[in-house]
């Protein structure tokens, strides 16, 4: 029985999870938007207030976003922009002294001397100050297009919704192999996960950066709790058990993606413990929404995508200490046909996918490696950081992007490397050779992460 368990948690499971994402994109990316433009003349625009949460960010980062704001159609006298910093005194007086207003755009700046919570307390904050009928809430490096705004208002208003999600663009001022990869699986994702899941029927939570809300639906459910992590889903489990509804554009926000492991490492870690602090804060509200019962199982699974990781790096390390005390286990060899399948797929609608943003299929095939290596690496941190999530405090640190930082999360990650790879050859010696490969392509992942670290790449 452990056995099968084994070889259902390490092929099975993650290969339903990457049908399930193939699935939504295939339903996605044929996902028509709405495409009337409605006139900006301010006739027919309410006023958008754009909340952007900051602590220790450059000011022409800031700059940049409200320079990009002010491109953007919309009826300047119905829009603005509430910026919240959370920075000490000194860099918040150095923001008022420098920031460059264009003439007729609102900008506020506030200073939390009060920091409840992390960025849920942010926009909480900013929520308050704020005087629009729609909320939008953006990141500091995040940008939009013209028309973006526009449109993802009007998807709103022609599909009768309480919010609407942007569809996510990658994109990174430093060209690296991560940040490549990353920049193509965020379009995949964002397309799976918001317009798939949409047009399927599912229900759509909102996302952190380019949801624009109805302010009367945030006020119903009291806004943002500042006592959460992840303030983006946590509002949706919420917005959903009161009967609002979200809805999911192809309006595109583009936002900065890590480039290197470390901050790679750091945006992923938040991300695991933040769904599973959902799920199991919020599960009450998941379980009594007035929505059919397979909409809140796939809610349930969708905060568990990073369940599947996690039983795999378990599962590697069951059959690494196994291999060590002779016990005998070994690997299916059609559940192994199932995953390597599962994964050929991905990779060609990944490559397919990547030749559209102009990358050739080696440099496509480079930055998915890459990318997968990485994940396999950071399983340890990732269940660390599921369970982080049961803590009664709950901290994280702001995704280091465009910028080196500092951990030591190198040794350890070489230490399971090099577990996995002589276990992998005790499998060998005993004749297992299905066991053999899967564990030293297993450990091949922890030991290019290794490098990688050591690279400062």
């Amino acid at each position: 029985m452990l056995n099968l368990l084994l070889n259902l948690a390490i092929f099975i499971v993650p290969s339903l999870v990457v049908w399930n994402q193939i699935i939504f994109y295939i339903y996605g990316k044929n996902y028509n938007a709405v495409n009337l433009i409605l006139h900006d003349n301010g006739i027919n625009l309410p006023k958008l207030s754009i909340i952007v949460p900051t602590k220790g960010e450059r000011i022409d980062v800031i700059q940049g976003l409200i320079n990009n704001i002010y491109e953007a159609r919309w009826d300047k006298n119905k829009l603005e922009i509430i910026i919240v910093s959370d920075d000490d005194q000194a860099y918040f007086d150095k923001l008022l002294s420098t920031l460059i207003i264009p003439p007729g755009l609102d900008v506020k700046i506030f200073r939390r001397e009060k920091r409840l919570g992390y960025k849920s307390g942010a926009l909480a904050f900013g929520l308050q100050k704020s005087t629009g009928d729609l909320i939008l809430t953006l990141d500091v490096d995040a940008r939009i297009e013209k028309d973006s705004l526009i449109r993802a208002y009007n998807h709103m208003v022609n599909l009768g919704c309480d919010a609407v999600t942007m569809e996510w663009h990658g994109y990174s001022n430093i060209s690296t192999s991560l940040a490549r990869a990353l920049m193509v699986s965020t379009v995949l994702t964002s397309r799976s996960i918001l317009r798939g899941r949409d047009k399927l029927g599912l229900k759509v939570l909102p996302i952190g950066c380019g949801t624009i809300f109805k302010r009367n639906a945030l006020e119903a459910v009291n806004g943002w709790d500042y006592t959460m992590v992840q303030d983006d889903y946590e509002l949706g489990t919420r917005l959903i058990n009161r009967g609002f509804r979200i809805c999911a554009s192809s309006s595109p926000v583009y936002v900065e993606v890590p480039d290197n492991l470390i901050a790679f490492y750091v945006q992923q870690t938040r991300w695991a413990m933040g769904t599973m602090e959902v799920l199991s804060r919020r599960f009450k509200y998941i379980v009594s929404s007035n929505i059919k019962i397979w909409q809140k199982i796939e809610i349930i699974a969708y905060l568990s995508q990073y369940i599947p990781i996690i039983l795999t790096f378990i599962s590697a390390t069951v059959f690494g200490i196994a291999g060590f005390l002779g016990i005998r286990l070994s690997m299916s060899l059609s559940m192994f046909v199932i995953w390597a399948i599962t994964l050929s797929v991905y990779a060609i609608i990944f490559v397919n996918s990547s030749k559209r943003s102009g990358l050739d299929t080696i440099t496509a095939i480079n930055a998915l490696g890459r990318l997968s290596a990485y994940t396999v690496g950071i399983s340890p941190f990732l269940l660390v950081g599921i369970l982080n999530a049961f803590k009664k405090t709950r901290t994280y640190i702001v995704t280091p992007k465009g910028k080196k930082a500092k951990s030591n999360i190198g040794y350890p990650i070489l230490a399971f490397g090099i577990f996995f790879l002589l276990s992998a050859f005790l499998y060998m010696f005993r004749g297992d050779f299905l066991t053999f490969i899967w564990l030293a392509y297993y450990s091949i992942a922890f030991l290019y992460t290794f490098i990688a670290y050591i690279k400062g790449l």
